[in-house]
């Protein structure tokens, strides 16, 4: 099985349930008023959904990039080019999103540093392996 398919797999062992945890406290709470500083609160559930999906896209951007520039001579160039790239238009996408006030930035984060663990626990196992 692949790397990616591995990620995304553990990952949604997380994420579902998580984004089903999310749907059960009331963020209106006065308890809770510090999730406004975030964004709005009810958008919690999307939000972390969102997340993953942004960290399994740049994860798949990332080995796109990465297989694109083997066996080229402007293999740096061309690297640095996509890397920037794809780093424009995953804030391009994060800033619409927030400006729109359709999206909790810790849902956001919370997504995105999911599915980083997994890529970091399955790079160290095949680490570890080789």
């Amino acid at each position: 099985m692949g790397l990616v398919k591995k990620i995304i797999r553990q990952s949604l062992f997380i994420i579902v349930p998580l984004s089903f945890l999310s749907l059960l406290p009331n963020w209106d709470s006065k308890e809770l008023a510090f999730l406004r500083l975030f964004g709005n609160p009810n958008y919690m559930t999307i939000s972390i959904i969102l997340g993953a999906i942004i960290g399994i896209a740049n994860l798949k951007g990332m080995i796109w990039g990465i297989e694109s520039m083997l066996g080229t001579t402007q293999a740096n160039l061309k690297l640095v080019f996509l890397s920037l790239l794809r780093l424009f238009i995953l804030f391009a996408i994060i800033i619409i999103l927030a400006a729109l006030h359709r999206i909790n930035l810790l849902g956001l984060l919370l997504g995105m540093t999911v599915v980083f663990i997994f890529l970091i626990k399955e790079g160290l196992k095949m680490a570890k392996e080789q």
